[in-house]
């Protein structure tokens, strides 16, 4: 019977772990949070709060990358060509695009370390986020090892008598435990006096269990149930066998050093704002995806433009040879001039053939550019790029105080560095706290129980009776404090000199001045990005206006020689001449025109508006979704 009632305690002290460490009020309220949000549809990894209690214990499911193509690359293709446009390029580019898709694991990294530092870990940081060298330790906590405050009963009686201390517990997931232990000891004796006999005989059950958590504010609380069954052979014991219970709740609280959650919560504080630093690396990288995908479309459309003008030399060349054997064969031509005809016509059929696998190899980077991998179907069709390189407009060159102010509010290279710098406030913060001396308050109190089957003895140590006691008894004692046991104390620890503190503010102080530094640098660099690429598109169109009046030239130039040609006063060499000054003019406008589209791109990235510029908006930046506005009014969005 009374083992059985054993057994039903420790029972009953592993469902109060279970029980109290499950219904805290703040996870009271993280659960109510939680139910009323639909579950997924598979069992993934919570970025916010784990996994539950039951499950806390198994290793995580995250769900693989998807390494297929989105499905709009194949509805693209028809007639054996990936009908592509610029808003298709870029649409894809968000969807399959590689670099995207690896900067978006930066966003659940960094929940990750939020989750990390709600549970007292520290911060590991993120791609993009500074993590200063100047955080102190030993803020968080000491954990749980130093409990010490649930052995002060045995079933001889109480001990101790001395202050108790149940000491600080880790931040800040709770910690619960059982423990049970038992033992079987005979003991020789030089004197029957203290029990009665020369050997004394004991078996012992031990049982415990605690619960204790350390929060933000540097405040630690402990909760401990402990109670042993003791039987022993000793003529002298009051209770045989005895069940002593004991209780014991403790606080501690940081009242200087680690006080407070600016000192205790650096952790998290950073970790939170990492996460704005992971949006802004990932918003970078789409700005550069995007950029880059422009540059590759406008291009293409360059390298089209240079097989069109490759195919009018061989044209004309090919019109030139008809032509020479023409008169060469009335008479009124030389046949060394359709020999040199003929030579300028292999020499143009080369580079149509350089300018057609030139423009192929920028399909395949393209390719590669907006899909996860060029799948066979995809490798098999040729790019038709169904836009054109962009035409010059008077207010495409915004105003450089203008842009300027644009550039400073839109690039993430800035908000990185402002972000760094909050961090490092938050260094500080935490680093001042840790320059003064170590103050802890504890208080405790232990409440005691003694019972069992208590034994009546005569003076001659003969039997009279026992009296029935049990578990419930001694936990009756417990409850009630009929022995209870008060603490209270404090704790000064005074660091001579404190060099390492002070080194650590020193340093948190030194590092922020560095980013401070770096950052008027970044505003620097900014300002000349723009500066430069105003420059460059002004120049572009400059370029553009001159290759075209050099090609209208050219064109007439030519129209004029041939002329000359077939009235006998020009020869084939001087009609070759001009044709290459036509496919050199041609050439030239493609290519001024493909530098003013790459100039508009470099621009829109100084500035940081590149992604406005084309309608693309961060729709959730913990997920890295992303929707994309229409041009046209009334048309449904697209996101990821």
């Amino acid at each position: 019977m009374k083992r059985k009632k054993l057994y039903w305690f420790a029972g009953f002290a592993i469902l109060e772990v279970l029980l109290s460490a499950e219904f805290l009020p703040g996870q009271i309220h993280a659960q109510q949070a939680s139910s009323q949000q639909p579950k997924p549809a598979t069992h993934a990894f919570s970025y916010e709060g784990g996994t539950s209690l039951f499950k806390a214990y198994s290793y995580p499911y995250v769900p693989p990358p998807s390494l297929t193509n989105s499905p709009q690359i194949n509805q693209l293709i028809q007639n054996n060509k990936l009908e592509l446009s610029l808003d298709n390029a870029l649409e894809l580019a968000l969807q399959n695009n590689l670099d995207i898709a690896v900067a978006r694991y930066e966003l659940p990294l960094a929940r990750l370390d939020i989750l990390r530092t709600k549970s007292g870990g520290a911060a590991r940081g993120v791609q993009g986020a500074v993590i200063s060298n100047a955080l102190f330790t030993g803020a968080i906590g000491v954990g749980i090892s130093s409990f010490s405050g649930v052995s002060g009963v045995s079933a001889g009686g109480f001990t101790g008598g001395g202050v108790i201390n149940t000491g600080f517990v880790g931040c800040c997931d709770p910690v619960a435990g059982v423990s049970f232990g038992w033992n079987n000891n005979k003991t020789p004796l030089n004197f029957t006096q203290l029990v009665g006999i020369p050997v004394e005989g004991s078996h012992t059950s031990q049982y415990a269990t605690f619960f204790g958590q350390g929060l933000m504010t540097g405040t630690s609380y402990t909760v401990a149930v402990t109670g042993q069954r003791q039987s022993t052979t000793s003529l002298n014991a009051l209770f045989n066998p005895a069940i002593p219970t004991g209780l014991t709740v403790g606080l501690d609280q940081h009242l200087l050093k680690g006080f407070g959650y600016r000192a205790n919560g650096v952790f998290l504080r950073i970790a939170r704002n990492d996460l704005h630093v992971a949006d802004t690396v990932f918003r970078q990288q789409i700005i550069n995806t995007v950029a880059q995908v422009l540059n590759a479309y406008y291009l293409l459309l360059a390298d089209r433009d240079q097989v069109r003008v490759a195919q009018s030399a061989v044209d004309y060349s090919q019109k030139l040879v008809i032509d020479d054997q023409k008169q060469v064969q009335i008479g009124t031509l030389a046949p060394l001039d359709v020999v040199q005809a003929e030579s300028e016509l292999a020499t143009d059929q080369q580079n149509l053939i350089v300018a057609q696998t030139t423009y192929l190899q920028q399909q395949e980077v393209l390719k590669t550019m907006i899909a996860k991998k060029v799948s066979p179907e995809l490798a098999s069709v040729a790019i038709h790029p169904t836009d054109t390189l962009p035409e010059p407009k008077p207010g495409d060159v915004p105003p450089l105080d203008e842009a300027l102010k644009l550039a400073l509010i839109n690039r993430p290279e800035i908000r990185q560095d402002e972000l760094n710098l909050r961090n490092q406030y938050y260094v500080i913060q935490s680093n001042r706290n840790g320059l003064l001396p170590s103050l802890d308050a504890f208080a405790t109190y232990a409440a005691s129980g003694l019972s069992g089957l208590q034994v009546v003895r005569g003076p001659s140590g003969s039997l009279i009776e026992t009296i029935p006691g049990g578990f419930g008894d001694s936990l009756r004692d417990v409850f009630i404090g009929k022995y209870p046991n008060y603490s209270f104390g404090l704790t000064l620890s005074i660091p001579l000199r404190n060099r390492a503190e002070q080194a650590n503010a020193a340093q948190a102080l030194v590092e922020e001045h560095e980013m401070e530094t770096g950052l008027q640098r970044e505003k620097n660099q900014v300002a000349q990005d723009v500066r430069n690429a105003e420059i460059a598109v002004t120049q572009a169109k400059a370029q553009i206006d001159a290759a075209i009046k050099a090609r209208v030239y050219a064109h007439q130039a030519l129209i004029a020689e041939i002329k000359k040609l077939r009235e006998g006063v020009s020869t084939t060499l001087d009609v070759i001449l001009m044709q290459r000054n036509l496919v050199t003019a041609e050439g030239n406008e493609a290519k001024a025109r493909q530098t003013y589209a790459q100039s508009l791109v470099q621009l829109g990235q100084a500035t940081g508006t590149i992604l406005d510029m084309h309608h693309i908006v961060l729709a959730d930046p913990r997920t890295g979704r992303y929707e994309r506005q229409p041009n046209i009014p009334g048309t449904p969005t697209t996101g990821n």
